[in-house]
C-alpha cells in the first residue's frame, strides 16, 4: 500500500492535540515498533504469556477505550513504514507510541539515514490523522550486555547515531522524543530481562511512567499492572534456552559476518583512537551527527528548490561506526 507524504500545521497544531489528548478519558492508543515494543520481557505473573510491555501497560495507565499493538520481533524502521503504518493510520489513534532502530543496528546493511527516512515519513502521515506520536529513543547497550569491549564500543557508536536520526526526525516532526540513554537508573540490573537485551516487568513499568509523564498524562487506572515477576531461576533458564539461543542464531548469520569487519577495522584504527574517556567521545559522537543530519538536508533543500526529500541521496561518512 502506497501512503504518500502529508504534512501537518506545524508544532503549535501538535501542542494542542497534546492538551487535548489529556482531556480524553478513553483514548485510542497505538504501538509501532520491535521486540521491546511487543513487550518481550514482561512477565510480571507466574506465566510467561503476560507481556503487555511498556505500550500496554501505559495504555492500562490511560485507560485506554482501544489499545492496538502492531509491532512484531525483529521489526526495522522500514518494516513499521511498510508493514505497519497503514493499520495505525486505520485505527484514527489518539496517541502512537514507537520504538525502532535497534535491530537496524544490529544488521550488515546498517544505516541510520534509512531509519530516519522511514520513521519521518511514518510519523507525518500519523501527525496527519491527528495523532499525538512519542518515540522512544535506545539506551546504551553496552553498559547492561555483557560483550567484548571492542563490540560494546561499535554497539554504542551506532546507537548513537540512531538516536540522532530520531532526534532530527523529532525536530522535524515535533513528535515528543523521549531518550533514555542518559538516565543512569536505567542502567540497574532490576530492569532488564535475562537476556539483558529488553527490559524486564520493573523496566517496562519504569518506561510506561516516564513517557505518560513526559506527555503530561494523568494515570486513571485504579492501580498498575503487577511489575513484580515470580518466575524462579529454572524458568529463566527455560526461556533462555527456548528463545534467547534462537534469536542469537538468527541474529548471527546476518550480524556477525559484518561485526567481524567491523571490530577487524576497529583494531586497525586502534592506534589512532582513544577509548580512555567514553562519554567524552559519546557527547562529541552524537553532536557531530545531529550537525550531519541538519547539514546534509540543510543542503538537499537548497539545491532542490523544495522538492520532495530524498533521503537515498543522502550520505553520512562516519569516520569510527
Amino acid at each position: 500500500m502506497k501512503l504518500k507524504l502529508l504534512k501537518t500545521k506545524g508544532s503549535f497544531l501538535n501542542t494542542d492535540k497534546k492538551l487535548q489528548l489529556r482531556l480524553l478519558t478513553a483514548p485510542t492508543v497505538v504501538a509501532l515498533g520491535d521486540s521491546s515494543v511487543y513487550g518481550v520481557g514482561d512477565c510480571g505473573n507466574k506465566t510467561a504469556g503476560s507481556e503487555l510491555g511498556w505500550t500496554g501497560r501505559l495504555a492500562h495507565d490511560l485507560n485506554a477505550g482501544k489499545y492496538i499493538n502492531l509491532s512484531r520481533n525483529g521489526a526495522r524502521a522500514q518494516d513499521v513504514w511498510q508493514s505497519q503504518l497503514a493499520a495505525a493510520v486505520a485505527a484514527r489513534p489518539d496517541l502512537v507510541l514507537i520504538c525502532i532502530g535497534g535491530n537496524d543496528a544490529l544488521r550488515n546493511n546498517f544505516k541510520p539515514v534509512q531509519v530516519a527516512k522511514y520513521l519521518y515519513l511514518t510519523i507525518s502521515n500519523l501527525q496527519a490523522t491527528g495523532a499525538v506520536v512519542a518515540i522512544l529513543g535506545l539506551h546504551d547497550p553496552s553498559l547492561i550486555a555483557p560483550a567484548p569491549k571492542i563490540i560494546k564500543n561499535i554497539l554504542r557508536t551506532r546507537v548513537l547515531q540512531i538516536n540522532a536520526a530520531l532526534r532530527w526526525v523529532s525536530d522535524q516532526t515535533s513528535a515528543t522524543l523521549i531518550e533514555t540513554i542518559d538516565r543512569p537508573e536505567i542502567y540497574e540490573r532490576k530492569f532488564w530481562h535475562i537476556d539483558r537485551m529488553h527490559p524486564g516487568p520493573i523496566g517496562h513499568q519504569y518506561i510506561s511512567d516516564l513517557v505518560r509523564r513526559t506527555l503530561s498524562l494523568p494515570r486513571r487506572s485504579r492501580k498498575k499492572i503487577q511489575h513484580e515477576t515470580e518466575l524462579d531461576r529454572k524458568a529463566k533458564a527455560i526461556w533462555l534456552i527456548t528463545n534467547g539461543f534462537k534469536w542469537l542464531a538468527r541474529r548471527s548469520i546476518d550480524l556477525l559476518p559484518a561485526m567481524l569487519f567491523l571490530v577487524g577495522r576497529e583494531l586497525i584504527k586502534s592506534r589512532s583512537l582513544n577509548w580512555t574517556h567514553p562519554e567524552y567521545f559519546k557527547i562529541y559522537l552524537e553532536h557531530i551527527l545531529s550537525q550531519l543530519f541538519k547539514e546534509e538536508i540543510s543542503k538537499h533543500m537548497e539545491s532542490s528548490k523544495n522538492e520532495p526529500l530524498n533521503f537515498d541521496d543522502l550520505q553520512l561518512q562516519i569516520v569510527s561506526a
